[in-house]
């Protein structure tokens, strides 16, 4: 017998017993997608998290207020020593203008700041310099060196946005959400296998005389245990089309209603999924397949034991 009319008979075999045990099957796969899903909420959470610890991360600046009159040397000698430090990520000097414009969007929230201003006639602040550091760590450092003497005299003051505490209480919630969905993956894992082996026996009783028979007739153990293991398989690759459409549809629903919390940036969710499509789908299906196979196999084996 060759190989390819081996195989064809072994994918019909295990078509035909999916067909035979269709509601069966369909439970089967509702766990297997309820398993995959688990992988894709902690996966799509996780993203979240990253994307908000980056969004906080690109709001920590410092913004270093100047006198008023200060001479355009001194601004240009403090951005240049600023610039020159290796922690700095970018430093960009406003005229006293921009440095109105920016404060109002900063105190945006506070309307007895926004009163106040309403109530000068002229622009209380000078020229500043804003510096964004390629660390948080390191903020604490320019804060330090902003204090050289070379143009420390026309400083009028400092106003460090510091996001930090927000950002580690999200790196907390990563954590404890990458605890409790692994938790959660292990059980729909353990789940998934104890249905698709039940499937499986369920399978093989309803063709036991089926299997005799070919045992009678010289047919081998592998033989017998491919089409089913086959099966396992075909329900596997199902789950994953079923939970990749749902995955998807909340990506495009959920990406753009959460544009808020991240104050009107976009979360991520749609263009991490798209961009991985692939290799979610490679790690999750052949990682699914692998243990709904091994548990296939097992089953058919305990059936030819006895």
């Amino acid at each position: 017998m060759s190989l390819t009319i081996t195989s064809w008979r072994i994918a019909v075999a295990a078509w035909k017993n999916f067909a035979r045990n269709i509601w069966l099957a369909l439970t089967t796969v509702f766990v297997l997608v309820l398993a995959l899903l688990s992988v894709n909420v902690l996966v799509g959470v996780n993203v979240l998290l990253t994307n908000a610890v980056t969004m906080l991360e690109n709001k920590i600046d410092v913004s270093v207020y100047f006198k008023q009159g200060t001479p355009q040397a001194v601004l240009e000698q403090a951005k240049f020593f600023m610039t020159s430090l290796p922690q700095v990520k970018s430093a960009e000097l406003l005229s006293a203008d921009r440095a109105l414009e920016s404060f109002k969007q900063k105190h945006a929230n506070d309307p007895k700041i926004l009163a106040a201003l309403t109530e000068l006639e002229q622009n209380p602040l000078g020229a500043s310099l804003v510096l964004k550091a390629k660390n948080t760590s390191d903020y604490h450092f320019l804060l330090e060196a902003l204090r050289n003497p070379q143009f420390d005299f026309a400083i009028e003051s400092k106003n460090f946005d510091d996001h930090a505490e927000t950002i580690n209480q999200v790196r907390d919630i990563s954590k404890s959400v990458k605890f409790f969905g692994l938790v959660l993956i292990l059980i729909f894992a353990l789940f998934s296998i104890l249905i698709v082996y039940n499937t499986i026996r369920v399978a093989i009783y309803t063709q036991r005389e089926e299997i005799g028979i070919m045992r009678l007739v010289g047919a081998s153990s592998t033989y017998v245990r491919l089409p089913f293991v086959l099966e396992g398989i075909i329900l596997a690759l199902f789950a994953l089309v079923v939970c990749s459409c749902i995955v998807i549809t909340a990506a495009f629903y959920f990406d753009p209603r959460l544009m808020t919390a991240f104050g009107g940036t976009n979360p991520g969710l749609v263009d991490y999924f798209k961009n991985q499509v692939l290799l979610l789908a490679a790690i999750e299906g052949g990682g699914l397949s692998f243990l709904v196979g091994i548990s296939s196999w097992a089953a058919a084996g305990k059936y030819l034991k006895r």
